[in-house]
């Protein structure tokens, strides 16, 4: 039994992602948030598909977002009814 690595590169990403290849170039060399990690791999950026699904899978449940910053807030006060 034999495993397969599958490489992904710009174009499929860009499929993968719904977006443009322009815009995964432009976040590359940002180093956005939104964009699993990449390697290099005869000077092209390069991700591995499992790596891209596993990411995906993460920022769908919310492991990706950043922490709400500031105090917790207070219960609203509320009228008493007598």
């Amino acid at each position: 039994m034999s495993e397969e690595i599958e490489v992904v590169k710009v174009d499929s990403l860009a499929k993968m992602l719904g977006r443009t290849e322009a815009s995964i170039r432009e976040g590359i060399r940002r180093g956005v948030a939104w964009l699993p990690p990449s390697f290099k791999m005869g000077g092209k950026h390069c991700w591995l598909k499992e790596d891209v699904r596993k990411f995906l899978r993460e920022f769908r449940d919310g492991e990706h977002q950043k922490p709400k910053l500031g105090r917790k807030r207070k219960e609203p006060p509320s009228l008493r009814v007598a």
